[in-house]
């Protein structure tokens, strides 16, 4: 394992824990995953915002506003996947998962460097969810979701998860390994 993934963990590890494995999620999903996003929400506001100006439009005859509109629309779209690209970069940057002899542990963030933890005994479930994205990008990448009784799997910002991970259900086996030899004493 790469030190330098390791070392990423570094400020919130206890004294006594050591990082098992350290994951990165692949660049081409997660980056795929922003546009794909991206482009859904801004065509439903699309549609929106043509059906008002195309009901102006009729109302009052401006013909050339309809086109400006449109315009105005392309450029502002255009400038939010720059920007979404430039979070991206930092986030992906930013973005490790790891599990260690006491718990999971997600490293992410834009502008500053988040980490959340799961105890590895605290956790009573774990989820692979392989998505359309997945397949569209065919890069064998998926998603862990780690629930346990206080966070369930599914709960949206609050939930644990691997994103982007190459070969999920490798992963998947590998960690619900170590979590049931943990929690039998092994």
């Amino acid at each position: 394992m790469n030190e330098n993934m390791q070392s990423v963990f570094e400020p919130v590890l206890n004294k006594d824990e050591k990082i098992i494995k350290v994951f990165k999620p692949n660049k081409a999903k997660m980056f795929w995953s922003y546009v794909i996003v991206v482009l859904f929400i801004w065509l439903f506001l699309a549609i929106f915002a043509l059906l008002t100006i195309s009901d102006l439009v009729k109302e009052n005859g401006v013909g050339n506003l309809f086109y400006i509109v449109i315009g105005v629309w392309v450029a502002v779209y255009i400038l939010v996947l720059i920007l979404f690209s430039v979070f991206y970069h930092f986030e992906y940057k930013k973005t490790y998962y790891a599990y260690s002899n006491k718990r999971i542990i997600i490293r992410h963030g834009i502008i500053g460097t988040d980490y959340k933890s799961l105890d590895i005994d605290m956790i009573g479930a774990v989820t692979v969810n392989v998505g359309i994205i997945d397949k569209m990008v065919r890069k064998n990448t998926g998603s862990l979701t780690f629930g346990s009784m206080a966070s369930p799997v599914g709960t949206g910002a609050f939930m644990f998860a691997f994103g982007n991970i190459e070969n999920p259900y490798e992963v998947y086996k590998e960690i619900k390994e170590f979590i049931d030899n943990k929690k039998e004493g092994k």
